[in-house]
């Protein structure tokens, strides 16, 4: 989950923590790189609760759409910077994925994914986890945050040569 404990429903960021330098040069780094490859990206100032998205994603899985469906949440958290919580957000995201929003929204609200979203959750925590994204390479590396192509190709280098554990 993106912040585990945030509240149902979600969050206004503080402006301390938007304006910082730190998270500017990260939203720059982040616009550099989207802009690469043509794709839009928009930082809100609200952070949702992604438990809802993580569940309907389990669902889309079922259905074999679960690429699709990623694809289509992330464009609307960060390519129109929409709460991901909120279930027409998700609905849209089903519709552009190619789901069925009625039945995606019906089975999620069952509670039929909770459990496997709840295992999910721990065992990343387990694994140490704290930040998303964390990239494993192998079993071997953890790459955490967002990382420039050079620091995969530094990591697998390293693997290559031998080395046992890598965090990067």
């Amino acid at each position: 989950m993106l912040r585990p404990d945030m509240p149902p429903e979600g969050i206004e960021l503080p402006l301390w923590y938007r304006a910082s330098p730190e998270r500017e040069e990260a939203r720059q780094r982040l616009r550099a790189r989207a802009q690469e490859f043509g794709l839009p990206i928009k930082f809100s100032a609200y952070a949702p609760n992604s438990r809802r998205a993580l569940e309907a994603s389990e669902y889309a899985n079922t259905v074999g759409r679960g690429g699709e469906f990623h694809r289509a949440v992330f464009h609307q958290y960060f390519g129109e910077g929409r709460d991901i919580s909120d279930w027409e957000v998700l609905r849209q995201a089903a519709a552009d994925a190619g789901i069925d929003p009625d039945e995606m929204q019906r089975r999620t609200d069952s509670g039929e994914f909770s459990a496997t979203v709840s295992e999910q959750d721990a065992a990343a925590r387990e694994a140490g986890v704290r930040a998303a994204p964390t990239f494993f390479i192998n079993g071997k590396v953890k790459i955490v945050g967002f990382q420039q192509d050079e620091a995969f190709e530094e990591a697998i280098g390293r693997l290559a040569e031998g080395d046992d554990l890598l965090a990067v």
